[in-house]
């Protein structure tokens, strides 16, 4: 199950569903292998213009960030056998994981543990 807390997400790749995550070291890996900033790579992406290695990175490095052990080439052939716009579009929801937060209803704390009331201390 993905924990949305830890910038986790679910997806579907090679017929499986698998558990997608991004660190800051692959963060930092799909920045040096494309030799492009994030940002212009989440551009590309939602303008449709990315490369078939760019797919094949981020969805590499966000296995990797969830603790799975594939290598680069066996990712490759899996979006090879699947459909690229289907893996283009989990690579995108990948790569969003670290421009938003979950929303703050949906905090796993119960509201009693939210807020913190402004009662005035009989220490001070």
């Amino acid at each position: 199950m993905a924990n949305q807390y830890k910038g986790e997400i679910k997806g579907s790749l090679g017929g499986q569903d698998r558990t997608f995550r991004l660190t800051f070291e692959s963060i930092v890996n799909i920045e040096n292998t494309l030799n492009k900033p994030v940002m212009k790579i989440a551009k590309e992406l939602a303008s449709n213009e990315f490369s078939f290695i760019t797919i094949v990175t981020i969805l590499h490095e966000g296995l990797k960030g969830s603790g799975a052990h594939l290598q680069y080439k066996a990712v490759g052939d899996m979006v090879t056998n699947g459909a690229l716009d289907k893996c283009a579009v989990l690579a995108g929801n990948i790569l969003a994981t670290i421009f938003s937060n979950p929303a703050e209803d949906d905090s796993p704390l119960v509201p009693a543990e939210n807020k913190q009331p402004n009662t005035p201390s009989k220490n001070t």
